[in-house]
């Protein structure tokens, strides 16, 4: 019988010149060295691992022992992570409304964000722990130095107990601004009194913030956060040896904050790498064995979000969520998927809570540690990112450490190249983004993000220093949106007209490309039937009420039409812009005297661009 031969059945053991035998058959035309890929971290990926790309000598076999590669604690002490949702409100008494109703509705943290608070001098412990055991539920609020001031008075005016996190990175906290503490002055002195104070009355409260937010969120890579987040965790702990305490007692206070990015495995793989790096950190400070575990919270990141198609958002927030999840955060906040327009809706808010109840409740991801470690792939990364976040950190220390090159602009010089690289990727599309430069809805009715004020900064006391702003992957297809809606609403409705020529089966994939560019802009492709002799073609021209035009067809096609299309254009039709679909030389465009095309691989947002500036100049006269 069939299943009998089936049992006996022994599978040839294959090799991997074999493999790759295999794949270049195929492969066709192809090369076995287009299957890598090259990494923003420099990292390239291989199409395949093997137990030969593995350091076994790294990897751990249970969490809480070793290089803490699986996780700071041992099986048994935790139970997946702690959902922190961070709740925006400008009045107290609505936040603490809001506070009790998502903790109701599956929240274990309370967790929220007080720069949105226009009184913060209202934030009273003391009412929410009348309702909340903040014992057992622990705070979670990261804010800036002035906040974090009023924060900790108003803490320390009560006489309850807290668990959790009370912190913030004084360093980081406003660089978008251009600003850094300066670590001799009385704000850096301040700062420690109040942590000093806070530990005597709160001695399990974690109040010293290593946030890499606001350099991923500038477009950092991941070696880079990995090499930033050990540089101010030395910087914290050598300021707070001046002030008397040991290294073990300033780590016991430490908890560190990560922004999560779209690139699912470097970034769950950043985690593991992390708690390994700490681990080295820990013990050349001789950190005491069972007091090295640090917390570490993480965000779904806005630089890869946009208000574009929102719901988009919902997915790439889940693949974040995945991501540090598996990673094993300690702390996850979900943004939801119309937060940068400004003010997110209670269905928004209540999706990006569930997104980890989800993950939690119905797929089991608490109930398994390190549930990627052993893939050859995950640990070969893994050690990657050790290796190059490492070196990255040794970088920051030759230089005199984090402060240094935050002032010499080296550190911003460095991010911002890698944001430069992401944001060219994405205007070629070598990087897509769905609903932004690829699968565009371009008559969509879009929230743009609102442009509040500025808050003046009290610089006194700051080193001045070049600014680290924050950047989104899709702001300027979100402008070229703004500026086509704009036309329209002058009378101006953004559209070419695309003359096919040939079969459907020959035009359609030009007419695709041309339509799809266009649509990441807000403009409108309309398509023509199919033409096949020159005359159909200057009717529809001659008749049409737009002035923009592309030749959309197969090269035999163009070999026939082309030149004779643009010669009859330049003659009849000189204040018409024509354009061609497809890869064609200089030297072509000049015979066809066509003005531009439409090509794979092109910087559409420079094409894009000259199109609105064009039309915006034709209607200001």
């Amino acid at each position: 019988m069939f299943t009998d031969r089936a049992k006996k059945t022994d599978f040839k053991k294959a090799t991997i010149k074999e493999w790759e035998k295999a794949v270049q058959s195929s492969l066709k035309n192809a090369s076995l060295k287009d299957l890598y890929t090259d990494t923003y971290e420099g990292i390239q990926l291989s199409p395949l691992y093997t137990q030969n790309q593995i350091d076994y000598g790294r990897i751990d076999q249970y969490p809480g022992e070793g290089n803490f590669l699986r996780g700071f604690s041992p099986p048994g002490k935790k139970s997946g992570w702690r959902i922190a949702q961070k709740l925006k409100e400008d009045d107290w008494n609505k936040l603490k409304h809001q506070i009790k109703r998502s903790l109701q509705r599956g929240q274990d943290t309370v967790a929220f964000d007080p720069l949105r608070l226009e009184k913060l001098d209202d934030v009273s412990f003391k009412e929410l722990n009348d309702f909340i055991a903040l014992d057992q539920i622990p705070l979670l609020i990261f804010s800036d130095s002035r906040r974090f001031d009023i924060i900790a008075q108003n803490l320390l005016a009560e006489n309850i107990k807290v668990s959790g996190a009370v912190a913030a990175d004084i360093v980081s906290a406003e660089l978008a601004e251009g600003f850094i503490v300066a670590p001799d002055c009385e704000q850096m002195e301040d700062w420690i009194s109040q942590i000093k104070l806070l530990d005597l009355q709160f001695p399990h409260l974690r109040t010293v913030m290593v946030d890499t937010k606001p350099y991923k969120e500038a477009g950092a890579k991941v070696i880079q956060e990995l090499g930033v987040s050990l540089a101010l965790a030395v910087f914290y702990i050598e300021q707070m040896k001046k002030a008397g305490w040991t290294p073990a007692k300033t780590a016991s206070k430490l908890i560190f904050r990560f922004s999560i990015g779209s690139d699912f495995f470097i970034e769950l793989s950043k985690f593991r790498a992390f708690r390994v790096l700490w681990k080295t950190m820990a013990d050349a400070y001789g950190l005491p064995e069972g007091k090295q575990a640090v917390p570490v919270s993480a965000e779904t990141a806005n630089l890869t979000k946009s208000v574009l198609d929102p719901y988009v958002n919902m997915l790439r927030a889940g693949n974040e969520a995945f991501a540090g999840i598996l990673g094993g955060v300690d702390y996850l906040h979900v943004g939801s998927f119309d937060e940068l327009s400004g003010h997110s809706t209670d269905f928004s808010k209540r999706i990006a809570r569930n997104t980890q109840l989800l993950l939690k409740e119905e797929s089991f991801l608490d109930r398994v540690i390190d549930p990627a470690g052993g893939s050859y792939f995950i640990e070969a990364l893994t050690s990657n990112l050790v290796n190059e976040g490492w070196n990255f950190f040794q970088e920051i220390d030759k230089k005199e450490g984090i402060i240094e090159v935050l002032r010499e602009g080296w550190l911003q010089g460095k991010i911002k190249e890698n944001a430069a690289d992401q944001l060219k990727d994405m205007e070629t599309r070598k990087r897509s983004a769905v609903g932004v430069n690829v699968y565009a809805m371009g008559n969509e009715q879009v929230r743009y993000p609102k442009t509040g004020s500025t808050t003046r900064l009290d610089a006194e006391g700051k080193l001045k220093l070049d600014p680290l702003q924050h950047v989104r992957l899709a702001e300027k297809f979100e402008r070229f949106r703004q500026r086509s809606s704009q036309l329209s609403l002058k009378g101006k409705t953004p559209t070419i007209r695309l003359i096919c020529l040939g079969e459907l089966k020959a035009y359609k994939p030009y007419a695709d490309f041309v339509s799809g560019v266009l649509a990441s802009a807000g403009i409108q492709a309309v398509w023509s039937d199919s033409f096949k002799d020159l005359k159909h073609i200057k009717r529809y021209m001659l008749e049409s009420p737009e002035k923009d035009f592309c030749l959309c067809g197969p090269q035999s096609l163009y070999a026939e039409f082309a030149a004779d299309i643009g010669c009859w254009v330049k003659e009849s039709l000189p204040n018409v812009h024509l354009d061609i679909a497809g890869s064609i030389t200089e030297e072509e465009l000049a015979s066809f005297q066509i003005d531009g095309t439409f090509y794979s691989g092109q910087n559409i947002v420079e094409k894009l661009n000259d199109i609105l500036n064009r039309w915006e100049a034709d209607l200001n006269g």
